[in-house]
């Protein structure tokens, strides 16, 4: 489901697997956790807001502990 939920939400599924997506997230609860990381993730990474703008943050600092390549543009982070 990690890849479907990725192309949930950039809209890149089909109206039927849109739906089919939906009703699997809306019954799972696990699902919905991560339907809600993906969303929050991307948004960051756009560098669009989150209600808590620290958690843009860990979720930058995950990816250099973790080594993420990071374009500077997009790395709210990075010493200027």
């Amino acid at each position: 489901m990690s890849l479907k939920t990725s192309l949930l939400l950039d809209g890149q599924l089909a109206p039927s697997e849109t739906k089919a997506a939906l009703d699997e997230v809306a019954a799972d609860p696990q699902l919905r956790d991560r339907y809600t990381r993906y969303g929050l993730i991307g948004d960051a990474l756009r560098g669009n807001s989150t209600p808590d703008d620290a958690y843009s943050h860990r979720i930058f600092e995950r990816m250099r502990r973790e080594q993420v390549k990071i374009e500077p543009s997009f790395d709210p982070l990075r010493d200027e």
